[in-house]
């Protein structure tokens, strides 16, 4: 005898409150990601409309302003960049400075005795290393405090310098656009600092005493820089008033594209489109597992749901397998898709319909297929 809807529920509550949970996640993550993507897409594809392709070598055009433009050429950086404690200088848009900090770390193992004792009982063995670390790590946390103090902060703070001005042909680059230079090169400079407690050890400066014995509390410096003076580059950003700046969609998508190397419009544009090409399929693909983890912890009700529903007997007689979970969780997900892109992509957007709907009609067809059968065979008799 077959359960109840109700029944059931009763029996795997807590089963089924984290499938529902995990529906609504799913299904929340996959209609934001669609919508996400379809905006930028949107977005995009306005922006390749209204870019107007400008050379590196013409002067300042007036009658563009507040135009959305496109440029490529040797990035041009004004003033170099410098560290004068460590003899760093470099003509960059940016120079990064890394401060580490050696200090003591905790490392917990937990034991469990297991049978071993009457009860089941737990403990955790503690271990304190030393090791150079980017931020502070408090002490006062530590289990075994004695003797493993670290200090209270970092006298030298990790910090990332910007030129004031940059360029590409004529056309200044804006603050926003400047940020985006974050394929950091690390500078391997042989210059020794002129302070005697500052160590140049493979390109790291050293303030300790001894670079192969540091103690706590000891720090090193870096440095990294980003968008070397003569690098060629390309952006697509709003021209004001002689600066490239973010670009405002007629949907409010902010378009500031910056790439290295020297590309067309169309190859910077078709580059966007792959990076939040790949972005999104990252996200579907969580989506589309959190509705199968969904399926699995739902499973039960759902075949009682499936029981209800002629075509669908012949997958929920037995237990829902994987299979059909992931049949189902795909189907959910591919219309969540096809939904969303209905209006920019019509066309793909009815392909992913059908796609999704393909489980219900091969069970209806085989729904009808098993009446038929059944006719013929009592005509026959």
């Amino acid at each position: 005898m077959e359960m109840s809807f109700s029944e059931e529920f009763k029996k795997t509550w807590l089963t089924s409150l984290m499938g529902f949970v995990l529906l609504c996640a799913g299904t929340l993550l996959l209609t934001w990601n669609e919508g996400r993507a379809v905006h930028h897409a949107h977005s995009l594809d306005e922006a390749f409309n209204n870019v107007i392709a400008l050379s590196p070598f013409e002067p300042v055009r007036p009658e563009i302003e507040g135009h959305l433009v496109h440029i490529s050429g040797n990035l041009i950086v004004d003033e170099p960049l410098t560290e004068p404690e460590y003899g760093v200088s470099i003509q960059s848009v940016k120079l990064k400075r890394r401060v580490q900090m050696y200090q003591w770390v905790e490392e917990r193992n937990a034991r469990d005795y297991g049978d071993t004792v009457a009860s089941e009982t737990t403990g955790a063995d503690y271990f304190y290393i030393t090791e150079w670390r980017d931020k502070l790590v408090d002490s006062r946390n530590f289990y075994i405090r004695h003797g493993h103090h670290n200090p209270t902060e970092i006298p030298l703070k990790t910090y990332v310098y910007v030129s004031s001005i940059v360029k590409i042909g004529q056309l200044k680059i804006g603050t926003d656009i400047k940020n985006k230079f974050n394929d950091y090169i690390e500078v391997t400079g042989d210059q020794r600092p002129d302070r005697r407690d500052i160590k140049l050890h493979l390109g790291i400066y050293y303030h300790c005493d001894d670079v192969w014995n540091p103690q706590v509390g000891d720090i090193r410096v870096q440095f990294y820089y980003a968008g070397v003076n003569g690098e060629p580059a390309t952006v697509v950003g709003m021209q004001k008033d002689g600066i490239l700046v973010p670009y405002h969609t007629t949907r409010g998508h902010e378009i500031a594209l910056l790439r290295t190397g020297i590309l067309t419009v169309s190859q910077i544009f078709d580059v966007e489109h792959a990076d939040a090409r790949w972005e999104t399929w990252k996200l579907r693909a969580a989506g589309t597992f959190t509705l199968y983890a969904a399926a699995v912890c739902l499973k039960r009700l759902l075949r009682l749901l499936l029981l209800k529903l002629p075509p669908f007997h012949q997958i929920a007689t037995d237990e829902i397998s994987s299979s059909s979970n992931l049949a189902m969780s795909l189907s959910v997900s591919l219309l969540i898709i096809a939904i969303a892109w209905v209006f920019y992509r019509p066309m793909i957007a009815v392909g992913l319909i059908l796609a999704s709907l393909s489980p219900i009609i091969y069970c209806s067809m085989a729904f009808f297929n098993a009446g038929q059968n059944q006719n013929d065979t009592q005509h026959q008799r």
